[in-house]
């Protein structure tokens, strides 16, 4: 079936245009994206064989962890609509996550997660770092600690307190992310 052979308004542009794009299953979303389709399939049916990938059910970042190639293997998905896919996921990212500002007081987990999530979301590896604060809790660095593998990372207490005590820090916070796309701070 085509897109052409939907009810008007149950086309993906049509239904944006009429109800606005909150009203949009994933699969519209990415049917928009993706355009056209092939001789077989619609760019709808594209776009759901595409999110049935999303094992984690996180939603549409998950498309944030393939590579252009990766994406190239489904049929339908060539170079250039893979590359705006990864192009639209850095977007994403970037419009959602704000800048730090260094003058910022860092009283809560949610202000640090801000300074980790732009460096943390979406590796493939784990990652642990630390935020060096001074005495008022304003960032002075962030340390990398560590990057390990895709489902463990091995550090010391004493790797990862070496920094803050040779700079004579006050203050510190110190984080790990999970390939999973969830971040944890402590």
């Amino acid at each position: 079936m085509s897109v052409k052979n939907l009810n008007f308004y149950e086309r993906p542009y049509e239904k944006l245009e009429r109800y606005g794009a909150e009203s949009l299953s994933d699969a519209e979303i990415l049917a928009i994206l993706i355009n056209s389709g092939t001789k077989t399939k619609t760019a709808l049916d594209i776009a759901r064989e595409l999110t049935t990938k999303d094992e984690n059910n996180i939603g549409l970042s998950f498309l944030a962890q393939y590579s252009i190639e990766e994406l190239m293997k489904i049929q339908g998905i060539g170079r250039v609509k893979a590359i705006l896919i990864k192009a639209v996921c850095e977007f994403a990212e970037r419009y959602t996550i704000p800048e730090l500002n260094p003058n910022e007081k860092i009283c809560t987990p949610e202000q640090l997660s801000k300074i980790f999530m732009k460096d943390l979301h979406g590796k493939k590896q784990e990652i642990i770092k630390t935020v060096l604060l001074n005495s008022k809790n304003k960032v002075i660095r962030v340390v990398t600690n560590s990057i390990g593998t895709v489902n463990s990372n091995s550090i010391t207490i004493k790797e990862i307190l070496s920094e803050p005590v040779k700079s004579n820090t006050p203050k510190i916070a110190v984080a790990h992310n999970h390939p999973s796309r969830r971040l944890y701070s402590k």
